[in-house]
């Protein structure tokens, strides 16, 4: 009997301390688990990438560059979480020639599976892809002036006759030749000689493929300059004078 008391006192003493403790630890599980738990929010800017892009292709703009997003995850999984976890990227494979085309950004999105995107801006990404070609077109060589008197013109011609240029198709397509970048002065020759002229270089021509220069081989005749037989005679004849 006086056992049983004992055990029932033991119980019942300081039962209200005991109640407010089992209370407090269990507040503070709860907090501490909510803790582990809790979710917050973040915003931040994403680059669009794009990839497999073909040889002939340049991707001349991609409106936006950037797309803004505010994702949502537990605080612990988010603050782990760096922007370059986050890419907008596009796939060009397919693009053979020029176009102008929209993507759903959602679709091109790559993001952590633990995390939530609550919101992203624009929408939609446009792309301009323009088409790189190269072209053979003649050159042209332009002359000016009068041969001198006596000066026989015997020949003239270009080395190469038509060049390689590279741009966009759609600016190359309407260039159908290619001037040298000076004048050849007639006036200014009086032996044969080879002439390097640069090649006009036009805005729409990102660059010239093999040569950016033209050879120009002028052959003349001087008749002002004594014959080599007539000179040869003439020292012969002075040497039999003296």
């Amino acid at each position: 009997m006086y056992r049983a008391m004992s055990i029932k006192k033991f119980i019942f003493k300081n039962l209200g301390l005991r109640i407010a403790a089992l209370i407090l630890a269990i507040l503070l599980w709860v907090w501490i688990a909510g803790k582990e738990r809790s979710y917050s929010e973040r915003t931040m800017e994403v680059n669009v990438e794009y990839f497999n892009v073909a040889a002939n292709i340049d991707i001349r703009s991609i409106n936006p560059d950037k797309v803004r997003l505010k994702v949502r995850g537990i605080s612990k999984e988010l603050n782990k979480i760096e922007p370059e976890d986050f890419r907008v990227r596009v796939n060009m494979q397919g693009i053979r020639e020029s176009a102008l085309f929209s993507l759903d950004t959602e679709s091109v999105l790559e993001y952590p599976e633990n995390i939530e995107v609550i919101s992203l801006y624009p929408k939609r990404i446009e792309i301009t892809a323009a088409e790189l070609i190269t072209r053979e077109v003649p050159i042209r060589v332009r002359y000016k002036g009068r041969m001198k008197p006596g000066i026989i013109l015997r020949g003239r011609q270009w080395v190469p006759e038509k060049v390689k240029i590279f741009g966009y198709k759609s600016q190359v397509m309407d260039i159908n030749i290619i001037e040298a970048a000076e004048w050849v002065n007639l006036a200014d020759i009086e032996t044969s000689q080879i002439i390097r002229i640069p090649l006009k270089k036009e805005k729409e021509i990102l660059k010239f493929v093999d040569t950016d220069s033209v050879e120009v081989h002028i052959t003349v005749e001087n008749r002002n300059k004594p014959k080599q037989k007539d000179q040869d005679k003439n020292k012969k004849e002075e040497k039999s004078n003296q």
